[in-house]
C-alpha cells in the first residue's frame, strides 16, 4: 500500500533517516533505497511502500518516490544553473569558429610549402642525374685536352687583357688564344705584346 509522508530527519553520516507518514507514524528508511541525485532533506514530501526488513524485520520504507523533486534531471538542473553550463560551450564554439579559418589558411599554407620544396627536389634530382648521363661529345673532350696540354703551367682567363698585366712572354701568348676581350695583339698575328721591352 503507497502512502505519503515527509522526512523527519536524516542522519547523512550513517546513511538512513526517518520518513513521518500522515498517520504521524515514523517509517525507517535508509539510503540506498532513496532515489538517486539529491541528498534528502528535512520535511520534503514523499511516497512510499512499507515493507519488512529481513534482517532485522522491521518496517521499513521502499519505492520512494519524491513529490517535491519529480525527476532526477530537475534535480541536477537546479544544483547547476543553465547559464554555467551552456556558457564554456558557447566560447567553445564561438573559439571554433573564430579559428578555423586561420587554422585552414595555415594548413593550406603548409600543404603547398611542402608541395613546392618536394617539386623543386625532384627537379634537382632529375637534372642531375640528366648531366651524370650526358655523354661528353668528342669536340669537347678534344677541346679541353687541347686546353689543357697548351697550358702547362697552370694560366687561366682572369680577366686581364692588357701587357702590363702579364708576367711572361709565355702568358700572353696563352691569354691572347684562350681568352676573350684581350689588347695584347694589335694586327691579330697572334703574337701578343710584340712591341714591349721587357721579353
Amino acid at each position: 500500500m503507497i502512502q505519503s509522508g515527509k522526512i523527519k530527519n536524516y542522519h547523512q553520516e550513517r546513511g538512513f533517516g526517518f520518513i513521518q507518514n500522515d498517520q504521524g507514524q515514523d517509517i525507517f528508511f535508509h539510503i540506498k533505497d532513496f532515489p538517486k541525485g539529491v541528498l534528502p532533506q528535512v520535511g520534503e514530501r514523499l511516497t512510499f511502500a512499507v515493507a519488512q526488513d529481513k534482517k532485522s524485520n522491521k518496517a521499513k520504507a521502499v519505492n520512494i518516490t519524491r513529490l517535491d523533486y519529480p525527476d532526477v534531471q530537475q534535480v541536477q538542473s537546479m544544483h547547476q544553473p543553465e547559464r554555467i553550463i551552456s556558457k564554456p560551450r558557447q566560447k567553445q564554439s564561438q573559439r571554433e569558429e573564430a579559428t578555423s579559418p586561420l587554422v585552414w589558411m595555415l594548413t593550406v599554407i603548409a600543404v603547398i610549402s611542402a608541395g613546392i620544396f618536394v617539386y623543386n627536389f625532384v627537379q634537382k634530382s632529375l637534372h642531375r642525374q640528366d648531366l651524370a648521363n650526358q655523354s661528353v661529345n668528342e669536340e669537347t673532350l678534344s677541346v679541353a685536352n687541347t686546353q689543357a696540354d697548351s697550358n702547362p703551367q697552370g694560366f687561366k682567363c682572369d680577366g686581364r687583357v692588357h701587357c702590363s698585366e702579364m708576367n711572361s712572354k709565355a702568358e700572353a701568348d696563352w691569354f691572347v688564344a684562350n681568352c676573350p676581350g684581350t689588347k695584347m695583339d694589335g694586327d691579330g698575328d697572334g703574337d701578343a705584346c710584340e712591341s714591349d721591352s721587357r721579353w
